[in-house]
């Protein structure tokens, strides 16, 4: 962070520093209704446990949910002396809440900087905060062995990406990010500290859209495994590696002015090797996330986007009832309204 603040001292030192006030903030005011009709991703065999055992719901009467959220964020641009040259702060906060779901309410925002010096030439550092999210109810092993209490944690997230261009609309970006995912007592011992590598490769096509691939790598690390409670005598420490693979079409379809499909795949294996702990030894999963959308601008100041997501998780264990047990499918969907205003004092 101590570097990018020198940074960009370095470069505004050439201008007057009232220069900076008089470019206009951009506020983006966002609604969005959507629903999730498996919002615990739950296994077919834990929804037929939920008819019998209501706890595990943590006190919701449906395993779907609409929900609602609210976000707003800011977008200041300083052009530099050098027109190709420009550095762009960026704030964004969101507050989420499911209407039949209680437990699942929470806020999150990130923070960006970013130096841009030419067409797909840029250099950014971003944080982001999730709070307090809440995963489901779960067994605390500590004190009991059937006894359920909520399971949430937090993220806190630092990224440094790098784009730059390959040859006319062909570009390359990538990032190294730090994830501190800590969760909220009794379940200390999930605690992990992520570190996750990316590389992405996208192409502008002329009368067409744009295509890309990514790939991903991440460590994570369980930094309390063996130093809490009994619990903690678990890893559950991972490796995961993930494509995706984003197509939009921006000549428009229909009523709608841009269009797109994506592709996700994650796979997952857990370092646990002690038979000792079932549900994480020797056990692997692949996730796909099958996205498409569609945009639409009702106005100059507003937007209209539409999502719909398919996702697949299949779990692979030495033992039949865990891959049972951990293996779902979700639906989710959802619109997004939004209204741009300029707020400019000059």
């Amino acid at each position: 962070m101590r570097l990018i603040v020198i940074f960009s001292f370095s470069i505004l030192c050439g201008q007057s520093w009232t220069d900076y006030l008089h470019s206009p903030i951009k506020w983006t005011v966002g609604l969005t209704n959507g629903y999730d009709n498996n919002v615990l991703k739950l296994s077919s065999v834990e929804k037929k446990d939920a008819a019998l055992e209501g706890d595990i719901l943590g006190g919701a009467d449906t395993f779907d949910s609409h929900y609602a959220r609210f976000s707003l964020s800011g977008l200041k641009k300083i052009q530099l002396v050098d027109r190709k040259k420009q550095i762009q702060f960026y704030a964004k906060g969101n507050i989420s809440n499911y209407i039949q779901n209680e437990n699942r309410r929470y806020w999150s925002g990130n923070l960006k900087a970013t130096y841009r010096w030419g067409s797909y030439r840029k250099l950014e550092y971003s944080i982001r905060h999730l709070d307090s999210y809440y995963i489901r109810h779960y067994i605390d092993r500590d004190v009991s062995t059937d006894e359920l209490a909520s399971c949430s944690f937090t993220d806190r997230e630092q990224r440094i990406l790098v784009s730059y261009p390959i040859k006319r609309r062909l570009w390359t970006s990538g990032f190294v990010s730090y994830t501190q995912r800590y969760f909220d007592k009794p379940f200390t011992e999930f605690d992990l500290n992520i570190v996750t590598t990316a590389l992405k490769i996208s192409k502008k096509f002329r009368g067409f859209g744009t295509i890309a691939i990514e790939g991903k790598y991440g460590i994570a690390d369980n930094i309390t495994f063996g130093k809490t409670a009994k619990a903690s005598d678990l890893d559950r420490s991972y490796k995961h590696f993930e494509w995706y693979i984003p197509v939009s079409y921006s000549q428009g379809i229909g009523v709608l002015d841009e269009v797109g499909i994506s592709l996700r795949l994650d796979i997952r294996l857990y370092g646990a090797e002690t038979m000792g702990d079932p549900l994480h030894s020797g056990r692997s999963h692949e996730e796909v996330k099958w996205d498409i959308w569609g945009e639409k601008e009702l106005s100059e100041n507003l937007t209209l986007k539409g999502s719909l997501r398919y996702r697949k998780r299949s779990t692979d264990s030495r033992f039949d009832w865990v891959s049972k047990l951990k293996t779902f499918d979700q639906v989710q969907a959802w619109v997004i309204l939004e209204w741009d205003m300029i707020y400019d004092r000059y």
